[in-house]
């Protein structure tokens, strides 16, 4: 197949794909190398940065995806060009960049049911309880109760801001949609915490252990609650 697309190296559609298949069998370096000589046939593609950048990041180069997905940003700031950047940013540890990254966005899109999710998970990841309720509170009046996340970072930006009770409504509603949900289960737990009940946070913060047991944030939390 390889042998194919040199032949056929004047089809930019036929090589993106080599290389999305390339990346898929964990060929990082020659994903890499394809995706470079395609950026390099046409540098103005927002394409081929992309799949140099997820190239890059499927082989833990995040610093250097990121340069990648800035440049495509600059030719086509588009919803996925937008969330391959701010999380290339944010796994290079260069979260304020990542940050105006994803506001710069918003100011463009500010309907962004996307951009406001994020914004709203990473004012709850940074303690800012209130900003981070307003936010997700007016994500949920737009999509209704059924979308999990929103409801699982809305109990944990409850619980935060001590409001136990509205906290623990929504751990409910969230794990009730997926009870094998590792952030369904901590946001529940951690609800439940924050409303007094401590037998039962315990019980549901050890099954998100149990279901994503390498997450720190989930371990941090059931550590708090000793």
């Amino acid at each position: 197949m390889l042998a194919v697309a040199d032949a056929a190296s004047n089809d930019p559609t036929y090589v993106l794909g080599v290389i999305r298949g390339q990346i898929a069998r964990g060929d990082t370096a020659g994903a890499i190398a394809r995706a470079r000589a395609l950026v390099a046939a046409g540098p103005g593609a927002p394409a081929a940065q992309l799949a140099l950048g997820d190239a890059l990041a499927f082989a833990g180069r995040y610093p250097e995806a990121a340069g990648v997905y800035a440049r495509a940003a600059d030719l086509s700031f588009d919803e996925p060009t937008m969330l391959r950047l701010v999380d290339a940013l944010g796994r290079a540890g260069r979260a304020q960049d990542a940050a105006a990254s994803l506001a710069l966005y918003l100011s463009q899109n500010p309907q962004s049911l996307t951009g406001l999710r994020l914004l709203g998970h990473w004012q709850v990841a940074s303690g800012d309880w209130d900003k981070a309720i307003e936010t997700l509170e007016g994500v949920r009046r737009r999509v209704g109760n059924r979308d999990g996340g929103v409801l699982s970072d809305l109990a944990l930006a409850y619980a935060g801001s001590d409001d136990g009770a509205i906290a623990v409504r929504y751990g409910n509603a969230a794990y009730s949609l997926a009870p094998m949900s590792a952030a369904a289960a901590d946001a529940y737990g951690v609800a439940l915490a924050a409303s007094g009940n401590v037998g039962g946070a315990r019980q549901l913060l050890d099954k998100a252990v149990r279901l994503a047991p390498g997450d720190a944030v989930i371990g941090g939390h059931r550590r708090q609650l000793g």
